[in-house]
């Protein structure tokens, strides 16, 4: 595996208990594992996220938000957009949320974490996965790997 290969794969790597997806329902959906069409893809899917990210910061500070990193994790509070849904959604590698600026707990910034992690692994047709999965997060897929209850959902 080339320099090169190895970094992408850091960045992507199983962090403890994060979900496996190779053997999910959209297994089909990752990069390769192996050779030069790899880390291309996989190095396009983190930029994409990073780049998606990047523009939901600027439309929320351009609109009165406020962006900030915690734990890892871009937040933009003040959102006043349809996307920041719930609690708040994240695009990219950023989360956004009407909320007024807060410390988040532990538990809700590790599953957004998870949820950039997808965005990184699934690139850009996961925005069309994840709403095939439907609006009950106790039933869609991602929101069931990223952590209901990290999440503040409570499923029955």
């Amino acid at each position: 595996m080339d320099a090169l290969a190895l970094a992408v794969a850091a960045v992507v790597a199983l962090a403890p208990g994060a979900a496996p997806y190779d053997s999910g329902p959209y297994a089909g959906g990752l990069c390769p594992t192996e050779g030069v069409g790899s880390s291309l893809c996989t190095t396009h899917r983190q930029v994409r996220a990073a780049v998606q990210g990047a523009e939901h910061r600027a439309d929320a500070l351009a609109d009165g938000g406020t962006c900030e990193q915690q734990s890892g994790l871009w937040v933009c509070f003040g959102v006043t957009s349809v996307l920041a849904q719930r609690g708040g959604t994240t695009y990219g590698d950023t989360f956004l949320t009407a909320r007024d600026r807060q410390v988040l707990d532990d538990e809700l910034v590790a599953h957004e974490l998870e949820h950039v992690r997808q965005w990184r692994l699934f690139g850009p047709s996961f925005t069309v996965l994840y709403l095939r999965e439907g609006s009950d997060p106790c039933e869609n897929y991602f929101e069931v790997q990223a952590g209901l209850a990290l999440g503040g959902y409570e499923c029955s």
